[in-house]
């Protein structure tokens, strides 16, 4: 696929190409990147070398920061605890995705390492993707005109790690299973490669893969330039705009060989004040129709509390409905 890339000098400058560009992009092909964006390759890069510091750490010292997912707490680091329905309709874990999840801006309830400075380049990136992603939703009309004020957005940022595949007798060639995102919008670093601790060109077969709007097949994403910031869309963004803008359906595929992927996502998600009443398609998802209200409104985060609950890693007697 040919990403489609703007800068954002000219969405700050509001300038007419570039926003029907952006909305061409998004609309068509649900991802855009955008160029331009001050210091964002240095702050990646900053971060980068944090995750690699800390994805270093024995596994007995990363597994102290586990969340209370029982309690409903998210933030902190994970390993193997997401799936997906394959292609085939079962259920598929992400068994090489590790996740070390924050609130951006820092929140009471984030846990950081004391081993390895993660907080500072992790919250400096999920700041600077915030800000940049905001002026996108504004050009999008997905503001307080679509019923989401953006003092009510929130940023929740994400760490990813997908350790090597080293087990050829795996069947599972996703690194990250076909899915939704289910938040308002995603911002997302472009992916660092490495084998043996050395930074690599992306493998031919790996990397993220998006199902455009207008097609039945995922494509690849080229993108070589680490300057380029990524966005897509979510679910909730799509029910806010009743269809008019949809979610971005996307993968990662697995490198082969001894090689990892180290990449950021920062979802924009919603405060408990945030609640609407779509007419999307997506309100005959179970999610929606199981637990609107009567007056067949949603809130934020009643949808991310039961869209955590599907994709949650779980027993096979404790499978979601659809």
């Amino acid at each position: 696929m040919e990403l489609d890339i703007i800068s954002y000098k000219d969405l700050l400058s509001e300038q007419g190409a570039a926003k029907k560009n952006l909305e061409m992009a998004l609309l068509g092909k649900g991802i855009v990147g955008i160029r331009d964006v001050p210091d964002f390759e240095k702050i990646t890069r900053s971060y980068i070398d944090a995750a690699q510091k800390f994805s270093l750490l024995a596994d007995s010292i990363k597994q102290q920061y586990l969340p209370d997912r029982d309690a409903g707490n998210t933030e902190g680091y994970e390993l193997g605890a997401e799936w997906f329905k394959n292609q085939k309709g079962e259920w598929q874990i992400d068994d090489k995705k590790a996740s070390f999840y924050a609130y951006v801006p820092d929140h009471v309830k984030n846990v950081w390492p004391k081993e390895v400075d993660l907080k500072t380049p992790y919250l400096a990136l999920g700041d600077l993707i915030f800000r940049t992603g905001k002026k996108l939703l504004e050009l999008m009309n997905l503001d307080e005109s679509a019923g989401l004020p953006h003092e009510s957005l929130m940023g929740y940022g994400r760490m990813l790690h997908y350790h090597k595949e080293s087990d050829v007798t795996n069947a599972n060639p996703d690194w990250c299973g076909e899915h939704l995102d289910h938040g308002v919008f995603t911002g997302l670093a472009p992916a660092y490669y490495f084998r043996d601790g050395k930074e690599v060109d992306e493998p031919e077969e790996a990397g993220l893969y998006v199902k455009p709007n207008d097609r039945d097949y995922f494509e690849k994403v080229f993108i070589s330039d680490k300057s380029i910031l990524l966005f897509q869309s979510g679910e909730f963004g799509q029910l806010i705009s009743n269809d008019r803008i949809k979610a971005t359906r996307h993968c990662v595929k697995k490198a082969k060989g001894d090689i990892e992927r180290f990449t950021y996502a920062l979802f924009y998600i919603a405060t408990e004040d945030v609640v609407i009443k779509s007419h999307s398609i997506l309100t005959q998802d179970a999610r929606y129709m199981q637990h609107q209200s009567v007056d067949g409104s949603i809130s934020y985060v009643k949808w991310a509390e039961v869209s955590y609950e599907r994709y949650r890693v779980q027993t096979v007697s404790e499978v979601p409905a659809n």
